[in-house]
């Protein structure tokens, strides 16, 4: 076996033994054989067992190897999952907080609305009471110009105009 595959095998199987997950089922590799293919009464059949046990061998040290670069993507990839955690829980609060300032802007639309009634009830009060103002202004001094006109005409009403004779000599 060359040494690169021993490395990987080496890589592959102290990742797969730090897993605290429980391990996928590996190929089972039968035991190396201690035939000699060479040999002329079993050749055959050891070559065969030989090939058998390389095959399995290879498949297992596969699958170490890919359970090695799985581990070592979801170790890469814990960061960026807690940095997915961290921006959702930033969206999370961001749509509390417009939902705040909604319902802020809600209740000081309402109050601002209500002001605006309250406002606009109290210039429709006070057109009412200047109205109310003007008329009894007005009418007091209707009473006071029919109290004036009578007093007048009372007061006149004992003078007679009478006219003078003109004298015809000064006019010939």
């Amino acid at each position: 076996m060359n040494k690169f595959a021993l490395l990987l095998l080496c890589a592959a199987s102290l990742s797969f033994a730090q897993q605290s997950a429980a391990p996928a089922q590996l190929t089972q590799v039968p035991p190396k054989p201690t035939c000699n293919p060479l040999n002329i009464f079993t050749g055959r059949d050891c070559q065969s067992i030989i090939n058998t046990y390389n095959q399995a061998l290879q498949q297992r040290q596969r699958e170490e190897l890919q359970l090695y670069v799985n581990r070592q993507r979801e170790l890469a990839s814990a960061p960026l999952q807690q940095q997915i955690a961290d921006l959702n829980k930033l969206v999370t609060d961001q749509q509390e907080q417009i939902k705040k300032l909604g319902e802020q802007m809600q209740t000081e639309a309402t109050a601002d609305q209500q002001q605006a009634q309250a406002n606009a009830a109290a210039a429709l009060q006070a057109k009412s009471d200047a109205r109310r103002e003007g008329l009894l202004y007005g009418a007091g001094a209707v009473l006071v110009l029919f109290g004036l006109v009578f007093g007048v005409r009372k007061l006149t009403q004992n003078f007679s105009v009478t006219k003078k004779p003109q004298s015809h000599a000064a006019s010939a």
